[in-house]
């Protein structure tokens, strides 16, 4: 037998209530604990979500294996109380010589209570949505570079933020080139576009690379200008939909297995047979 891997995706509708939402984040993950997990993810935007874009630039935190700020500090302090992994799905990560921009920033604490692993959001949302939301992503936030996998129980996961789930090219390298068997998609996938691609397109991701795939996600209204869609959800390497949560603060628990990516992959082994084309 492989790796197993016992996870809990937290479901949440964050504000622009610092205080508020971390309550909300430490409650959730004494839940999603109680129930056995090894590895609670959090949503893009568990920390803060506010009106404008550049709202999130007072909070922004620096983000290194120590950090002491009250965002990553408290992901450090429960990850080591429970001696769990914890993934803060996207959070204001301040750059340096920059007053306007900050990153969204995937952060990884491990059960030392130290930051493993950081993913600076790659793909930024910049859109104009007819009859819906107008957002630039851009306007305030820097947009990462990097690839990024951790080992996780022994779980290759490759880390991504919500609109790169866009994008499969960034999902085929983490997965090819890196070996990831799970893919976390932390979101605050808009009430417009998640009804619309949120199940198709984390599915297809599902598929084409035989992985596990995590997506805790916002839901509800955050404000008169921001609504999300919701649907937490697990997907296996098959494509087949685990378990969903719709809507409502909560976390969504499933066991994830090595046994079932090989398997996938040695049944129909279109990975070996995928050219990465120039």
């Amino acid at each position: 037998m492989t790796w197993q891997l016992r996870v809990g995706a937290v479901q949440m509708c964050s504000s622009d209530d610092l205080g508020k939402n971390l309550a909300t984040c430490r409650g959730l993950v004494e839940q999603a604990v109680s129930e056995g997990a090894q590895l609670v993810a959090l949503p893009e935007c568990f920390s803060f979500l506010g009106r404008k874009e550049g709202d999130k630039l007072p909070i922004a935190e620096t983000i290194d294996a120590h950090s002491g700020g009250p965002i990553v500090g408290m992901l450090r302090e429960l990850a080591a109380k429970h001696s769990i992994h914890i993934l803060g799905g996207g959070t204001p990560e301040l750059v340096v010589g920059d007053t306007k921009r900050t990153y969204n920033t995937a952060v990884l604490v491990g059960p030392s209570g130290d930051v493993v692993a950081r993913y600076r959001k790659i793909h930024l949302f910049d859109v104009d949505i007819p009859g819906g939301a107008v957002l630039k992503e851009s306007d305030a936030t820097a947009p990462g570079n990097e690839c990024v996998i951790v080992d996780i129980g022994g779980a290759k996961c490759g880390l991504s933020i919500c609109y790169d789930v866009r994008f499969p090219e960034l999902y085929r390298a983490l997965v090819k080139d890196k070996g990831a068997e799970v893919l976390m998609v932390p979101a605050a996938f808009t009430a417009h576009t998640g009804a619309a691609h949120w199940h198709l397109l984390l599915r297809a991701r599902a598929i084409e690379d035989q992985a596990w795939v995590v997506a805790p996600a916002q839901w509800g209204r955050h404000n008169e200008k921001r609504e999300s869609y919701g649907h937490t959800l697990v997907v296996d390497p098959w494509g087949t939909l685990v378990d969903e949560l719709s809507s409502g603060d909560g976390v969504l628990l499933a066991t994830l297995h090595g046994d079932t990516v090989k398997q996938r992959r040695t049944q129909m082994p279109c990975l070996r047979h995928a050219v990465l084309w120039k």
